[in-house]
């Protein structure tokens, strides 16, 4: 996720990136994930300790970073860049997906809901 990218961006630092590497954030603004857990999850107080709402650009650390750089924001978009993103290249490529971070946590219950429902089934 987009908290993850940033809390490891460190890691970009050296001099040893293999042009054939690919990273994917799924950037939600935040730490969205925490909004399955139960309790309040509106107001400034959940925004700032548990979600970390954030703006940081992705594209502005992929050009200081001298990685590529490809963004998404709906599934015509994530069609086309994913046709780019696994081509050779002379440089890592680093792809954006940008969710809606209110949204996200019904998303992946109802994926939960999916897997509990299908997975047992499947043999």
């Amino acid at each position: 996720g987009d908290l993850s990218f940033f809390y490891d961006i460190n890691a970009l630092w050296n001099n040893y990136l293999r042009s054939d590497f690919r990273i994917i954030v799924i950037n939600n603004g935040g730490g969205g994930i925490f909004r399955i857990l139960p309790g309040k999850k509106e107001g400034a107080e959940f925004e700032t300790y548990f979600e970390t709402v954030h703006n940081r650009s992705i594209a502005s650390l992929c050009q200081a970073f001298s990685i590529g750089y490809a963004g998404a924001d709906n599934g015509q978009e994530l069609s086309e860049a994913l046709r780019e993103f696994y081509k050779p290249s002379e440089s890592p490529k680093l792809l954006e997906i940008k969710t809606p971070r209110k949204l996200n946590d019904t998303v992946l219950l109802g994926y939960f809901d999916f897997l509990s429902w299908h997975l047992p089934n499947i043999q």
